[in-house]
This record gives structure tokens, sequence and C-alpha cells, in this order.
């Protein structure tokens, strides 16, 4: 589950394979440029939602800024945690229909999500929290658990974002059990958060990486464009499908090959459907979102992966500043019309 806490071992191979995978997709670091000038940088690593972050700056050997930035990371997932008891969102999950006064922040947030899920008709849809309950997967142990129909019929009668009623800072859910899960929202957010304060700051060089979700804070250097790889959305997959070139730019994948689990031959991903409650299965792997700010790239990422290719390309058209890339199970790629020229 989102935010939920993991042990200590299972924290190191996490680390582990997160550093595997900012070697091989973020190859803005440089790395593979034997000869390029090594830029001076600091940079913090750290287990918070869930998830391996990091964050880097350049042009800078001060790491004063990465505590901050640590700091509020622990604030915001003590903040939106599903599963942390005394949090915004366990409190509204656990008000019986109580109103329940939550942070600016959170409020925020769930405006930006309820804004999606109209947008989307549900597509995208934050009371998904009981369905996804119910599978239990695991991504370190790949592990999850198929449920019973008729305790998925439940959980999904009580899915439905109108549920849900926002009021300055004061959260209701209509209906009682009723309750809510912001992973698909939240780390972009808190990463736009986190560039906003860096920049404030006069920092313009950085890269901040949750979990996959990039964020970039101009260019690796004045004259030099971060360039990010886009994960071939395989399990075990070494080499990334394509890079981009980018400055003040947000990357966000959502895909099939992280979180998932096998039971008698068939494979289950994380990413599921609000209207049946079963992993969405038309075809997409993964769909990358380009965009400026990294809360409108998580949110559409996953709406666009429900939505499917044909209905979330149209979607990405409709709206300004916003390319999105779909690969499909075959690794066959589809690029909305403004996505850089060297992907296409």
């Amino acid at each position: 589950m989102l935010f939920s806490r993991i042990s200590q071992n299972s924290y190191r191979r996490c680390k582990a394979t997160s550093a595997a995978l900012v070697f091989l997709l973020l190859i803005a670091a440089g790395t593979l440029s034997g000869c390029e000038k090594k830029t001076v940088s600091v940079s913090k690593t750290g287990f918070f939602l869930d998830t391996v972050v990091s964050i880097t700056l350049y042009d800078t050997e001060n790491k004063a800024p990465l505590e901050e930035c640590f700091s509020r990371l622990a604030s915001y997932e003590k903040l939106l945690s599903r599963t942390q008891e005394g949090s915004d969102v366990w409190n509204i999950n656990h008000s019986g229909g109580k109103p329940v006064e939550v942070s600016s922040e959170t409020a925020d947030l769930l405006e930006k999500a309820l804004s999606y899920c109209r947008l989307s008709d549900g597509a995208f849809d934050i009371t998904i929290a009981p369905v996804i309950a119910l599978w239990n997967f695991d991504a370190d142990q790949k592990t999850g658990t198929v449920p019973d129909e008729n305790d998925l019929s439940n959980a999904l009668s009580h899915v439905g974002y109108e549920n849900v009623q926002l009021d300055g800072t004061t959260v209701t859910l209509l209906d009682p059990d009723t309750s809510i899960d912001l992973g698909g929202i939240a780390k972009g957010y808190i990463a736009d958060l986190l560039k906003e304060d860096l920049v404030s700051a006069g920092y313009a060089s950085a890269l901040i990486d949750l979990g996959g979700n990039i964020l970039t804070i101009g260019g690796k250097s004045q004259n030099q464009d971060f360039r990010i790889g886009i994960r071939r959305p395989e399990p075990d997959a070494t080499e990334p499908l394509t890079t981009i070139s980018c400055r003040d730019a947000s990357i966000v994948t959502s895909g099939t090959y992280e979180r998932y689990f096998t039971e008698n031959g068939k494979r289950y991903h994380h990413i599921l459907s609000p209207v049946d409650g079963y992993p969405v299965e038309n075809g997409l792997a993964s769909v990358t979102i380009l965009s400026e700010h990294s809360v409108d790239g998580d949110a559409l990422s996953t709406t666009c992966f429900v939505l499917g290719p044909e209905k979330g390309m149209a979607l990405i058209e409709s709206l300004d500043g916003i390319e999105a890339l779909f690969v499909t199970d075959d690794l066959e790629m589809t690029a909305s019309s403004g996505w850089p020229d060297a992907t296409k």
C-alpha cells in the first residue's frame, strides 16, 4: 500500500534496485559521457512514500537544502499516508462520515485530485482504496491476493469520488464506508512543492526523483539539458526503451512492471479499474507523461492507462502543455503530437 512501512531488509533490496534504475534510467547523471566535464553536485537518498527517493542539487556543495527537503518529505508522509494512524488521510478514512479538518496541503491536494476524477469521468478515482486493500499488492515480494468476488463487489459499491465532499479544509465522506487513497497523485504534488522550495532558495539546477517520478529544475547545467531514460516496460529490464532531453520538466510513468504478482499462471498488476476492480487490460504496458508540473503527470499517467490508448491520447491532445508516450505490451510506441521528436 502507498506509504506503508517495510522491513529494513526490504529497504536494502529496494534501495539497491532503485540505484540500478537511477543509473539506467536517469541518464541525466552524465556517467555515460566519459569526456564530459564533471559537475559539482550533492545528493541524498532515503525511503519515503513507500519508495526510494533521491534529490540531487547541481553547482553546489551545500547539503543543508537536502536535509530540509527530506524533513518536508517526512512531514508530508505523516499527512498523506493511508496506513499511518493520525494522518489526515487516515483520519478521513476512519471518520465514519463525520467532517474532518485537514491541513491546507491535504485540502489543496484533494482539490486537485478531485478535479482529475471529474476530468476523467471517474477513470481516475481516489476512492478506490477499498479495492486496493483487497488485492494486497506487495511490490517487494511480488505477492498479492485475488479478491473474493463478493468482497470485491462490496468494495466497489463504495467507490465513487462524488462521495468526497471538500469545503475549504473540511472533508466529509458522504458514504461512511468510502475511503480514499492519494497514491496516484501524492508523489507528483510533493515533488512540485519541493521544487518550489528549491527554486525559491535560489537553486537553478536539480533533479528530484520520487520513486521514478522525475522532476527537473533547469538543466544539468546552463548549456546542457537533462537526458532522461524512459523505462522499458518489462520487470527485469536493464536498458531504457528510449530517452528524452528536457529542462524544467516532469516525467512520470505508470506501468505494469513494478507492482504485480502471478497466480495460477496469470499475471495481475496494480493499476485497477474503478469499474470492475480488476487490473486494467487494454494492451498497454506503460504510459509516460511529460509536463511542467509533476502533479499533472502523476494523475494523468494513471488516468490515461485506465482510459486506454484511444481515449487516453484524445485526452492528452485536448490539454495544453501536456505530452504522452504510450507503450503497448509488444513495445510499440505511440507519442502525442508535441512529444520530443527524438522518440517518435
